[in-house]
């Protein structure tokens, strides 16, 4: 399969074409892998794109005006091939556009493109959705990623008052209406037992991922997403630290997208714009 990679005097990059999915993240100083190494008998992904949707579909797909796109969950991007646009030594753009494949479960033309620096301190993300249909078309959007990362006595920790936690349920969500406020999270050995958490009210909130000493290992920011959800499986070295536009099913979701949390709608002919920043723990720092 093929991949490009970027480097610069600290990190090294590799980003796969299938799913423009970042699979290495390597501190070339430490000779650390930063990034989760897929495992079939875990998780067998590192960074994992989502979109047109988010989280599991109760219904199998969507329902709107009389039609029914059967969509997978977490959407199709994932399964689809980039191409290059650009390449410089530390950046780098990919895209992929819509197929008889992705129109069969989900009628619209798109575009997504990823745009990848490597920076002193980490990495910067930015995507762009371009809508090339004749109608609006709804979606989510979201970045899924696996930090290699240990879980009991390291916490998470917000720049201010989010929303949650909220605990999934067979991989569905259900939001009080009077929801919690927290400013961080424990991460313990039965954190995820029932799968991932949510918070909201996320835009504009940094999250920092803290160790046993108070130290800040890594910081991601990601300023137009209102969602986070973070996941692992009990017992591995993992942390999935996910920003995202929308969040899998509440269980009474009737399969209706203009129902379904999160969902927003692109005007044809224009594009949305999303981006984040992974900040590293240099050396000494962690």
């Amino acid at each position: 399969m093929t991949s490009w990679t970027l480097e610069n005097d600290r990190w090294r990059i590799t980003v796969k074409a299938q799913g423009a999915e970042l699979c290495e993240l390597l501190d070339k100083r430490q000779q650390r892998q930063r990034l989760w190494t897929p495992d079939p008998a875990v998780w067998n992904n590192s960074a994992t794109q989502l979109f047109p949707v988010v989280g599991r579909l109760i219904h199998n797909g969507l329902h709107h005006d009389g039609e029914f796109w059967p969509l997978p969950a977490h959407g199709f991007l994932r399964q689809q091939c980039f191409r290059l646009v650009k390449q410089r030594d530390d950046r780098l753009t990919l895209c992929c556009e819509e197929s008889p494949e992705t129109q069969a479960i989900w009628p619209f033309r798109w575009r997504v493109t990823t745009h990848w620096h490597l920076t002193a301190t980490g990495l910067t993300v930015r995507w762009q959705v371009e809508n090339r249909d004749c109608r609006a078309f709804p979606f989510a959007l979201g970045w899924h990623p696996g930090f290699a990362l240990p879980q009991p006595g390291w916490s998470v920790r917000f720049d201010r008052p989010a929303s949650g936690p909220f605990f999934t349920d067979n991989r569905t969500l259900i939001t009080p209406e009077t929801p919690a406020r927290t400013t961080g999270f424990a991460l313990t050995a039965d954190s995820f037992t029932n799968g991932a958490v949510y918070f909201g009210d996320m835009a504009d909130c940094g999250v920092s991922v803290i160790s046993p000493q108070g130290d800040c290992a890594l910081r991601l920011d990601s300023p137009q997403t209102p969602w986070l959800a973070l996941w692992s499986v009990p017992g591995a070295d993992l942390l999935c630290i996910e920003p995202l536009t929308g969040t899998t099913d509440d269980p009474q979701f009737d399969g209706d997208v203009c129902h379904k949390r999160g969902m927003q709608w692109l005007a044809a002919g224009d594009t949305y714009h999303q981006q984040l920043s992974v900040t590293l723990a240099q050396d000494g720092e962690e």
